[in-house]
């Protein structure tokens, strides 16, 4: 069985998939990262990108069939990615909440390279909610689902007041109820 995890910006899913990967010995996905590198590669931040795509599903399709392909041709991956809880199969679905200004926070003192930097904690909110609701958009238009749907997951978890630790100490918990693993 996979695990799925995607959740709201800042939340802590990259962290989290990492913590998850090193416990339980899974490889990652992370489509984030495809996206970021993508982002980079162009010379343009990610909230153009997620613009740029809200035109043109090409780039979406390629990440959402390889997440397909990789569910059923391999065992045992973290899909830290948007949309894997629709596309994996045989995964244990779990969405990572934070509130957006937590969120704010922890995305303001990361370092996330100058394609993904902010002036001031405001500004990292407010970027964090304009990609947000463009990729909710996005997808509603793509697939017909909204990501942020809590009825969609096996596990909703609010990372708001929770170390990356704690929080992947209670998917491992209910991952294991679930997987008999």
């Amino acid at each position: 069985m996979h695990i799925a995890i995607t959740g709201r910006l800042g939340s802590g899913k990259s962290t989290v998939a990492g913590i998850l990967s090193e416990t339980l010995g899974y490889d990652i996905y992370s489509t984030g990262s495809v996206q970021r590198h993508a982002a980079a590669e162009m010379g343009i931040t990610t909230l153009e990108l997620n613009q740029r795509m809200m035109t043109d599903a090409a780039f979406d399709h390629v990440i959402d069939d390889a997440v397909t392909e990789l569910s059923r041709t391999r065992d045992h991956i973290i899909f830290d990615s948007r949309m894997a809880w629709h596309f994996a199969e045989n995964a244990f679905r779990v969405f990572i909440d934070v509130d957006a200004d937590e969120a704010a926070r922890r995305v303001f003192a990361a370092e996330r390279g100058d394609v993904e930097s902010y002036r001031t904690v405001d500004e990292a909110k407010a970027a964090l909610i304009r990609r947000q609701e463009l990729e909710r958009e996005r997808f509603k238009s793509i697939y017909g689902v909204d990501y942020t749907d809590p009825d969609n997951y096996d596990l909703v978890i609010d990372s708001t007041n929770s170390t990356p630790e704690k929080t992947a100490e209670k998917i491992i918990t209910e991952y294991k109820r679930i997987s008999g693993e």
